[in-house]
């Protein structure tokens, strides 16, 4: 494996099965043709004790997101799965490894259900909720497709977050992070002050001093079934000048965050994904599983093209098939693609750079006589940076 930076897995305990319909992601959509299955018992045990030997062998899972394709939440044994985590990080013996940060991403509907919470706090998991917007019918439109659906989903959603703001304050809660996502670019930016308004607020009331905010930077289509409105990345600068940290808002401290942030904390790791991987993609270059334990590119919701299985390959395994990938027809549906990078000098120059590498690596097979002949049959077209 040449890949030398932590790694982190984003896990589907639900995969395809979710009580919501997010504009921008493919799962209960008509053209959605892919798995709708819970994760069995035996997948998680086996995607712990891979993760076990992970570390034993010197490699770093830095993250452990139960999060996936679907509504973790759904999970008929959310409460036991979440206690299996629980037990490895409690067990956890690797001395030169530190134990993983194991999170669940919900929409929050069913923070109130009976156990969800509980399994949380007792196992020390970091719970994050995907909130794009305090506005009912914007939250409505994003969430499920229909404005109307708005206020019944976030009057549940809320009274869960206000529980999970107590547990925050009385520590029993380990961790709380909020998404800004989906990202829908427009309903973000117009609604993005009453959202830290709103979110400060019920942080205040509960006794919390601080909350943390997830950015992502574009605009995100997971898919390949649904295109994008809008290309490129936004960076959000005016955002984290006007919410510095230093600066309280309802009395709590606003910590603003870019999503792959989490997954590149260091610009070194950037470097590392360019050395390592013959195609150079962010959204590539961590480990999504699926219900059934297949590793699957981030953005092959449907599961239209496996690289490999967590029952017969190990991490290692599965790492050295991310970094030998090389685009096909899963990567052509999506808008995420080093090639649409823009936004930024240092992000449209890593577009550029991946191209490069892509084409370097292309022009090392039988099929490619030269560098320029690889260009032309990838059709890859320069990336400008828009300032």
């Amino acid at each position: 494996m040449k890949t030398r930076r932590p790694i982190s897995i984003n896990n589907s305990l639900s995969h395809g099965i979710c009580n919501y319909n997010c504009t921008l992601c493919g799962v209960n959509k008509k053209t959605y043709k892919g798995p709708k299955e819970f994760q069995p018992k035996e997948l998680t045990e086996k995607l712990i004790a891979r993760i076990e030997e992970a570390a034993r062998q010197g490699l770093r899972v830095r993250y452990v997101a139960n999060a996936g394709d679907g509504e973790p939440t759904l999970h008929p044994d959310f409460g036991a799965r979440m206690d299996l985590f629980g037990a490895m990080i409690r067990r956890w013996n690797a001395p030169n490894v530190p134990a993983p940060e194991v999170s669940v991403v919900s929409n929050g509907f069913r923070l109130l259900s009976p156990g969800v919470l509980d399994a949380i706090v007792r196992n020390d998991l970091t719970l994050i909720v995907s909130f794009p917007t305090p506005n009912p019918e914007a939250y409505g439109q994003i969430m499920t497709g229909n404005p109307e659906n708005g206020r019944h989903l976030l009057d549940q959603v809320v009274q869960g977050l206000q529980k999970a703001f107590k547990l925050l304050a009385e520590g029993h809660l380990k961790k709380m992070q909020f998404h800004i996502s989906p990202p829908d670019r427009d309903i973000v930016r117009r609604d993005f002050n009453k959202t830290v308004h709103f979110l400060t607020t019920l942080a205040n009331e509960a006794g919390v001093k601080d909350i943390e905010m997830v950015l992502f930077p574009a605009t995100s289509n997971r898919s390949g079934l649904i295109r994008n409105r809008t290309k490129g990345l936004d960076l959000y600068k005016d955002f984290f000048q006007a919410y510095r940290r230093w600066n309280r808002h309802n009395g709590v401290l606003v910590s603003l965050k870019l999503s792959y942030q989490r997954f590149f904390p260091h610009f070194k790791e950037f470097l590392d994904l360019l050395r390592g991987f013959n195609y150079p993609c962010t959204w590539n270059s961590q480990i999504f599983l699926t219900a059934q334990g297949d590793s699957i590119c981030c953005n092959d919701q449907a599961v239209r093209n496996p690289l490999g299985n967590l029952t017969s390959h190990t991490l290692v395994e599965l790492m050295e098939e991310k970094e030998a990938y090389l685009p096909g027809r899963v990567c052509a549906g999506c808008d995420q693609s080093p090639r649409h990078m823009s936004g930024s000098f240092r992000s449209a120059l890593f577009g550029w750079l991946a191209q490069r590498k892509l084409a370097w690596t292309k022009a090392r097979t039988p099929e490619c006589d030269s560098g320029r002949k690889c260009l032309a049959a990838l059709h890859l077209e320069p990336v400008h940076a828009d300032h």
